[in-house]
């Protein structure tokens, strides 16, 4: 049913609106990924930086496109991720703890938690959260940001 749109999914993408919301998508991802990219470096005494931060897009951005279904979807560093990473660094310092396996460590208990919520349709609970919830999250992270300065 869906074999006469198969040809038309490859030349439409070479349609010059589909060209320019790619670089569009791409040029926005750039400078998050240069931004977010030096300001981790500064945080973790550069054993994470702007390389670190182009390669971890590129490769989460090529994975969530192909298997996702929402190729438009910007996938970097934010804000919260980049106090996560300073705290994560000072701790690891504080502990004398190897930061980049300390790191490792956290992605991988990450990946498995996700996995976990993948296969247990965890999903379906998302229609109990508020506004209020993300609210929430976003003055915790105004706060720390308050606080750092």
């Amino acid at each position: 049913r869906k074999l006469p749109f198969f040809a038309s999914d490859f030349y439409d993408a070479l349609s010059i609106q589909s060209l320019s919301t790619t670089l569009f998508i791409y040029l926005a991802t750039i400078t998050n990924a240069i931004t977010f990219g030096g300001l981790l470096g500064d945080a973790t005494d550069n054993m994470q930086g702007v390389l670190e931060s182009f390669l971890g897009t590129a490769v989460s951005g090529a994975v969530f496109c192909m298997f996702a279904g929402q190729p438009l979807t910007i996938l970097s560093s934010t804000g919260p991720v980049l106090v996560f990473e300073r705290l994560l660094f000072n701790f690891s310092k504080d502990h004398e703890l190897d930061y980049l396996e300390f790191r490792l460590w956290i992605g991988l208990w990450s990946a498995f938690l996700c996995f976990i919520l993948v296969v247990t349709d965890a999903s379906s609970l998302v229609k109990y959260f508020t506004r209020f919830t993300e609210e929430g999250f976003a003055s915790l992270i105004s706060f720390i940001f308050i606080y750092d300065a």
